[in-house]
């Protein structure tokens, strides 16, 4: 069964996207904390795909900036992510490739770049 985000969840992650770019340096701490909070749950990489490759009613700067948040996830955590948070992803940037943007394109070729590159990572790690 194909993951799909909660509702409310959802929301809370648009919106914390929002405030991200808000110019208030006090915003951007706050951001800044729940970003780290939020990555302590392998989930929240499903969701930040779900808002780059499917919410194409979102403007593109949000949506790009959620792949740009998980670009920096997959180089940081992604020998963490359990393998049904990876394959989602992989699946998605797949799938959405050929966006009509020619911004998500490159968000997505930037994020495919980075899962390619720890997956190469993980495999000499896991030898």
């Amino acid at each position: 069964m194909e993951w799909q985000p909660d509702e409310q969840g959802l929301q809370q992650v648009l919106q914390l996207l929002k405030d991200s770019q808000s110019p208030n340096t006090v915003t951007q701490r706050a951001v800044q904390q729940k970003l780290e909070q939020l990555n302590q749950f392998p989930d929240f990489n499903n969701y930040l795909i779900f808002v780059l490759t499917r919410l194409k009613t979102e403007d593109e700067p949000t949506r790009s900036l959620s792949g740009l948040i998980l670009k920096n996830n997959v180089k940081a955590h992604y020998q963490n992510f359990p393998p049904t948070v990876a394959d989602f992803i992989k699946q998605e940037c797949l799938n959405n490739i050929g966006d009509p943007s020619p911004l998500i394109r490159a968000t997505i070729g930037e994020l495919v770049f980075c899962c390619c590159s720890a997956s190469y990572e993980r495999s000499l790690l896991s030898n």
